[in-house]
């Protein structure tokens, strides 16, 4: 039993911090697992109106290779289309001085339909410059189609894929790589980790802050017999209170934030990294 739960009785009331799962009743598969957020106040007097407010649950497994990989699959992408389209324009402002900048997506598709010595002909690169360029380009090419060639859905995948034809390491190395990243940044504010989920073997799990749900209260069962469709949510456990009213108080802080100016937040940044001495 983890930790940070306990298993009420069937006879014990719907509570704040329930968690709650549904299954396919043909094949005991999970098909979603929630949480209730719902204040224990309004659960006893009835005023929630028609639906409880629930937060959703995903195994930790899953939240990294479907939500936090695809970040850095998006950075990854943003950041090396970027770099190919300054050299790219760069050639093309060399070629014609007034020219008007390539846009990101003018240049993928090129990259995408065009083979890269016919893309450095077109920007008359000189010769000697020529097979740099070719081979920069072909590296990205390689790179963006194995990503491509993968479903949209597949971020591990795509990610692995991606860093694999353009680094030249073996796909384990690059796993190792991200996993090594992952490991070491901090967790992000819009999620709460739980080591455990009571009766289940799914491993660790994270709670979606930004993902509110609504769930109407005949949905919930207590006994496993009564759960005899995928719409019924089964109760499964309880948060302890501390961690019930630690997952509230993220809740609040993280809807709470005041969101600052990117100019700031830039100019903050700036004056961070430009500390290099101390007065004594």
């Amino acid at each position: 039993m983890p930790n940070e739960c306990t298993i009420p009785g069937v006879a014990e009331p719907l509570e704040q911090g329930d968690i709650l799962v549904s299954r396919d009743p043909q094949t005991g598969k999970i098909i979603e697992i929630l949480l209730v957020i719902t204040a224990d106040c309004d659960i006893s007097h009835g005023k929630f109106g028609s639906h409880l407010a629930c937060l959703r649950i995903i195994p930790l497994q899953d939240y990294i290779r479907t939500i936090l990989l695809d970040k850095k699959l998006r950075r990854l992408l943003e950041t090396e289309s970027d770099k190919v389209c300054s050299v790219l324009n760069k050639w093309n402002t060399a070629r014609i001085p007034d020219a008007v900048p390539f846009s990101k997506d003018a240049v993928l598709d090129w990259i995408r339909n065009s083979e890269p010595e016919a893309i450095s002909s077109d920007l008359q690169v000189p010769a000697s410059d020529s097979p740099k360029l070719s081979q920069s380009l072909r590296t990205f090419r390689a790179a963006l189609q194995a990503s491509d060639a993968l479903p949209d859905s597949d971020k591990l995948g795509r990610l692995i894929a991606f860093r694999t034809a353009q680094s030249g390491k073996t796909p384990d190395e690059c796993l190792q790589f991200y996993l090594k990243q992952v490991q070491g940044d901090p967790l992000p504010e819009d999620i709460f980790l739980l080591p455990e989920l009571p009766q289940l073997t799914t491993g660790s799990a994270v709670i979606l802050l930004r993902q509110l749900v609504g769930l109407p209260l005949p949905s919930i069962c207590f006994r496993a017999m009564d759960a005899d469709s995928a719409s019924m949510f089964l109760r499964i456990g309880r948060l302890e209170p501390t961690f019930k009213y630690a997952v509230s108080q993220a809740l609040a802080i993280m809807y709470s934030r005041i969101g600052m100016p990117e100019e700031y937040e830039a100019r903050r940044d700036a004056v961070i990294a430009s500390l290099t001495t101390l007065q004594w």
